[in-house]
């Protein structure tokens, strides 16, 4: 595996790790917790903190995989002279709807400067001057903030990885089958969005439910950060490059 992609997935697996010490910690006082209610406030607090901290993670890491992607493309002298129609598209599509939103963000500030739109600007329109340069990454990182499973889904596509958790499973030996993957993802954005928008959820999720899923999550990075490689070595043998 490339050194940027693996770089991905070392730095999500050491940011969740804090996590699972939080988680372990937890469960020692769990004793404890029980006589004393303010101590079980603070746990059920870092429950649910670690659930909304995981899905940060985790669109973080996705948003790094789509940058690696397209800097190895363009290290290695792959533009959109060699690119297919696919990819130009999305950088139009999505670059323009990116750009929308740093437009509106820094309206809202008091200085009239509009730095990073114009940067972005200037770095969207590049490659209709110069075929050389690559996609503009941030198209093809549009999470939305929620890294659901449709949105695992969306986002390897706009890569060209193709075959959605079922090419996942694959990735990681079957360690986890699609359906699983699934409902594992779906569930911590679920509880992510209630943690999130209410402070509480209709259940505190466990320490033993909050590892579970991050071990998952490192599987699924792991799973992503294969495919993106493979991806990336199919793209730079078609090419030669």
């Amino acid at each position: 595996m490339r050194t940027n992609i693996r770089a991905s997935y070392t730095k999500f697996s050491e940011s969740s790790g804090p996590i699972l010490k939080v988680m372990a910690r937890i469960q020692a006082e769990a004793p404890a917790a029980m006589r004393d209610k303010d101590l079980s406030k603070q746990h059920h607090a870092m429950q649910h903190g670690s659930v909304v901290l995981l899905s940060g993670f985790l669109e973080s890491f996705l948003r790094s995989v789509c940058e690696v992607f397209f800097l190895e493309l363009h290290g290695r002298g792959v533009g959109f002279k060699e690119l297919k129609k696919y990819y130009l598209d999305i950088h139009l599509r999505e670059g323009a709807a990116h750009l929308a939103d740093l437009v509106k963000r820094e309206s809202k500030k008091k200085t009239s400067a509009l730095s990073d739109s114009s940067a972005f600007a200037r770095r969207l329109g590049a490659p209709f001057s110069d075929e050389s340069k690559a996609p503009v990454w941030e198209a093809f990182a549009r999470t939305k903030g929620n890294p659901s499973s449709s949105v695992v889904k969306s986002v390897l596509s706009t890569l060209g990885v193709n075959g959605g958790f079922d090419s996942l499973s694959e990735a990681i030996g079957k360690k986890y089958s699609p359906t699983v993957m699934i409902q594992f993802l779906d569930t911590l954005i679920e509880l992510r969005n209630e943690s999130a928008h209410t402070g509480s959820t209709s259940s505190v999720p466990p320490p033993s439910y909050v590892i579970d899923t991050v071990q998952y999550c490192r599987y699924l990075t792991l799973a992503i950060c294969r495919l993106v490689d493979r991806r990336l070595t199919e793209l730079l043998h078609e090419f030669n490059k």
